[in-house]
């Protein structure tokens, strides 16, 4: 009888340490290898496993912005970055997701600009978007938050897939048609000065379509805002161009199974060591900063989050709760 109290004695206590030790791992969806939001994902999920205890966080490589959605709501990633704009549309059922509303969507917070960009040869007669009229164009990967925008750059001129020789390629294969005049035109939305898009304007000659202040498009989707692009971003652009930006933000599901308090420490985590995961693009380090964290967020914030920055003091406005 002894012995049997003890074995159960010495389960129990075996059981008990596996829980107490047992670790919760998560994925963090990021996008393409050659841009800046992948290893700022990878560290930011470096940060997590580091810093709250019982997690083990991954970032992964994705199609970035709709695959990162979808596979939140769909329960197969924890955490994911998004175009701001991509992430308003889903949750309120429009754009691509009428009749689909993903409203288990919450964001975490602000990291860094997404650049909407249209290169063109720089002997080009194109001057301006309606100039795209009858021409080819690769709009980004087929089904991304980057065709997203460029076709909704588009549709304020009055442009579509009929108007259009649309192509379906991402960056880098853009940046390549582009040079060896497979297309006519290239929209890209990354952030400024990208690899590909360094390549691109190193080897050839280009110009930069601008989408000024006062635009039609910035009434039809305000949640993007002018930026002039400095003298000098991209060799052979010697002129300031302004275009179109929008913040990328981190999001979770309220189905992702992580807590309030879950949420809280990982954002604790993140923001109290920044200096762990800001390093990883020059783009993170200037733009992913703590008096900006709340900026051009267009959906609710998680619960823990706003927990999180309203105990360091900064006022989470009520249109984000």
């Amino acid at each position: 009888m002894k012995k049997i109290v003890a074995l159960f004695l010495c389960l129990a206590l075996c059981l008990g340490m596996s829980s107490a030790f047992a670790t919760t791992f998560i994925t963090i969806g990021t996008a393409g290898t050659s841009g800046a939001l992948y290893p700022m994902g990878v560290a930011m999920a470096q940060t997590i496993s580091d810093h709250v205890e019982g997690f083990a966080a991954t970032g992964e490589a994705t199609a970035a912005s709709i695959q990162n959605l979808r596979d939140l709501h769909e329960g197969n990633t924890e955490l994911g970055i998004s175009q701001s704009e991509v992430a308003y549309y889903a949750y309120n059922g429009q754009m691509d997701y009428e009749g689909n509303a993903f409203t288990d969507i919450r964001a975490l917070y602000s990291t860094i600009y997404n650049y909407l960009q249209v290169f063109v040869a720089a002997d080009s007669d194109i001057n301006s978007i309606a100039d795209l009229k009858g021409k080819t164009v690769s709009m980004g990967s087929a089904g991304s938050g980057g065709e997203m925008a460029a076709r909704a750059l588009l549709s304020a001129y009055g442009l579509d897939y009929t108007t259009v020789n649309a192509q379906f390629m991402g960056e880098s294969d853009g940046a390549a048609a582009l040079k060896d005049g497979k297309i006519q035109a290239m929209i890209a939305t990354h952030p400024l000065a990208s690899a590909a898009l360094t390549e691109l304007t190193t080897s050839m000659n280009v110009k930069m379509i601008e989408i000024p202040a006062g635009d039609k498009f910035y009434e039809v989707y305000p949640l993007y805002t002018p930026y002039t692009v400095p003298v000098g971003t991209y060799n052979g652009v010697d002129v300031e161009v302004t275009i179109p930006r929008s913040r990328i933000i981190m999001c979770t599901s309220t189905e992702s199974g992580l807590s309030d308090d879950d949420i809280y420490n990982i954002v604790k985590a993140i923001w109290e060591n920044r200096d762990e995961w800001a390093g990883s693009a020059k783009a993170v380090e200037k733009q992913a900063v703590l008096d900006t964290v709340l900026e051009e967020i267009a959906i609710p914030l998680h619960p823990g989050a706003i927990r999180y920055f309203e105990e360091i003091g900064i006022t989470v406005p009520d249109n984000l709760k």
